[in-house]
């Protein structure tokens, strides 16, 4: 198809000045006089020119269909292919086709965006959805309610979840209610977008957030969780003392257990600079799960003074040992804490501290972690400070990290053996033997 045709085709049906200037570039306009000869167009706009095959893309796989109430919008889609465009202008004026096709007939908008062979054209619109499907987002919330129905109503092959995406993305800043509406109906992955999405443009304490937070609080916990009703709180929910929270949370306890976590969460958040002595009084009359909360919302909390480092973080540490929070003290959070702590300075404060944990299952990991560090960076005082250790299951440990470290960080097989062979426990020696293996193994190390 001729460039000037192509640009009538355009201009004509969808009044679209930007798309005609753009693909009417400047100093070409001869070039396009010139075409005559060379390409021979159908009624459909299917091209017959060998010349333009060599330099425009192969035609969509998109068929019209001589029902849709857009044939314009189709004709022009298919005639795209045949201009002489760079990738970036060609998926530019897709984009804007799409957007208006969209307005006039949505699926057939979706079904052409949909069967573009466009994986490996994305050039500068990078999106997890592809460089054309946002182009629908403003058709898909202008009306919600229809554009849910229709996405749930037929079934777009692997397309069918980038368009749920990209609902989910456009909906929750056009209409956030609505999409809380149907958080119960999409899948946990969703659901994580949604919470997100509704959140996006939302502010603090305005009308909307109170009636989205009363829309989240009516779905089941298993739907929306505490820590999610927690992000969509501020200005919504009246702060309180710290005798209100405790009244509060004995009388949710029980009755709204999602509603007593989060004044919990609150509660911890508020009390997070406070000293570990005074939060265990402030919560004697807690039950123990809440406990656990308030406590966890307190160490998780930042509290940043001097060289960036929380003072209370192993005091608070401590308090959730005391009150066997076990499953709070096994996760990536935790380790995650305590990590940045010894990376600011307090390496040697955490390593002490992990060596007062008790021996469990739960708290393995963050022995490890917690003492890497200062055994990586102090190899030779370290070895007085684990010879200081009790012996059983810490010490054994510590040299079997420091073996690591002498390995990983230093490559020094030497002193990885010497910290092996302190190793007092037969059985835990063979293993920490076997990490040292691999390291043998990866590195293709053997002993002269």
């Amino acid at each position: 198809m001729r460039r000037n045709k192509l640009i009538i085709l355009v201009a004509t049906h969808l009044a679209m000045v930007a798309i005609a200037l753009l693909l009417a570039r400047p100093g070409q306009g001869n070039e396009s006089s010139n075409q005559d000869g060379n390409t021979a167009s159908n009624s459909t706009g299917t091209t017959a020119s060998n010349s333009d095959k060599g330099t425009s893309r192969q035609a969509s796989r998109f068929k019209p269909s001589t029902s849709w109430k857009g044939g314009e919008f189709a004709r022009a889609w298919k005639a795209l292919p045949t201009a002489k465009l760079t990738t970036g202008e060609r998926i530019q004026t897709q984009r804007e086709l799409l957007k208006q096709w969209a307005e006039v007939d949505l699926a057939a908008a979706i079904d052409a965006a949909l069967a573009e062979a466009w994986d490996s054209d994305n050039g500068n619109y990078y999106d997890p959805t592809g460089p054309l499907l946002q182009s629908l987002a403003e058709a898909l919330a202008k009306d919600p309610a229809y554009s849910w129905d229709m996405l749930h109503g037929r079934q777009f092959d692997l397309g069918t979840g980038m368009l749920r995406f990209v609902w989910i993305r456009a909906v929750g800043q056009k209409d956030p209610i609505f999409l809380a509406s149907k958080m119960g109906e999409l899948s946990w992955r969703d659901r994580e977008k949604a919470i997100n999405a509704c959140r996006m443009n939302l502010q603090a304490g305005s009308e909307t957030a109170t009636k989205l937070f009363e829309t989240l609080s009516r779905l089941p916990e298993d739907v929306v969780s505490a820590e999610d009703l927690l992000t969509f709180s501020d200005g919504v929910t009246s702060p309180l003392s710290p005798e209100e929270f405790q009244q509060t949370i004995l009388s949710l306890a029980g009755q709204n257990d999602r509603m007593a976590k989060l004044r919990a969460i609150q509660w911890g958040q508020m009390l997070s600079s406070k000293d570990p002595s005074e939060i265990n009084a402030q919560l004697s009359a807690i039950p123990q799960a809440l406990r656990w909360e308030v406590e966890w919302a307190a160490f998780t909390t930042p509290d940043v003074t001097g060289a960036g480092k929380n003072t209370n973080t192993l005091a608070l540490a401590g308090l959730l040992v005391q009150d066997g929070a076990w499953d709070k003290l096994e996760s990536r959070t935790t380790v995650s804490q305590l990590q940045s702590l010894a990376s600011n300075g307090a390496a040697k404060e955490v390593a002490d501290f992990a060596t007062t944990l008790p021996v469990r299952k739960e708290t393995t990991e963050l022995f490890h972690r917690s003492v890497d560090h200062y055994l990586r960076e102090n190899m030779d005082t370290a070895r007085d400070w684990m010879a200081g250790l009790p012996a059983g299951e810490w010490r054994d440990r510590a040299y079997a990290e420091y073996s690591q470290q002498a390995l990983n960080a230093h490559n020094n097989p030497e002193a990885s053996r010497w910290a092996l062979d302190q190793i007092g426990n037969p059985t835990f020696k063979g293993e920490a033997e076997s990490w040292r293996s691999q390291w043998e193994k990866r590195t293709g190390w053997k002993q002269q």
